[in-house]
C-alpha cells in the first residue's frame, strides 16, 4: 500500500507571473489531483536587483512520492516554463516551486520566514 505524504508548497514568478501560475497549477492538478490552492496574490520583489512584482501562491498536496523526486519533477516543470540556470543568477523568475514541508518536516525553515511566504499560506482554503 502506498502511504500518502501531506507536501507544502510555495510556487513564484517574477516574469508573466499570472500565466506561469496558471500554467503550474493545470500541471500540478493533472500529476497530484486534488490541491488545495491558495489565492495569486502580488507582492514586493525579494531577493533580486529587478523592478516589478512578485506572484505567489500555496498549495498543499497528497502524494505517494518521495520528497526527492517531487523535487525532481517540480524542477522538470519549472525548466518547461522557462526557467533555467542563467535566468535565476540574474533574477528571472518565470516559476519557482518550493516545497517547504513534508509531511512533519519543515524542509525550508527560512523560506517559512520570508513575509511572502507567510501572506501565501495565509490564503489557502
Amino acid at each position: 500500500m502506498n502511504e500518502r505524504h501531506k507536501c507544502l508548497l510555495c510556487l513564484g514568478s517574477n516574469v508573466d507571473g499570472i500565466h506561469h501560475l496558471k500554467n503550474a497549477e493545470q500541471t500540478l492538478n493533472q500529476l497530484f489531483g486534488p490541491i488545495q490552492w491558495g489565492t495569486i496574490i502580488e507582492t514586493e520583489p525579494w531577493g533580486t536587483n529587478l523592478s516589478g512584482s512578485f506572484f505567489n501562491r500555496a498549495a498543499s498536496l497528497y502524494t505517494s512520492l518521495s520528497s526527492e523526486e517531487l523535487v525532481r519533477r517540480f524542477k522538470q516543470i519549472e525548466c518547461r516554463n522557462g526557467r533555467t540556470s542563467d535566468s535565476k543568477a540574474r533574477g528571472v523568475v518565470p516559476l519557482d516551486i518550493d516545497l517547504l514541508a513534508y509531511d512533519d518536516r519543515i524542509l525550508k525553515p527560512d523560506d517559512l520566514e520570508k513575509e511572502y511566504v507567510k501572506q501565501a499560506l495565509s490564503t489557502l482554503r
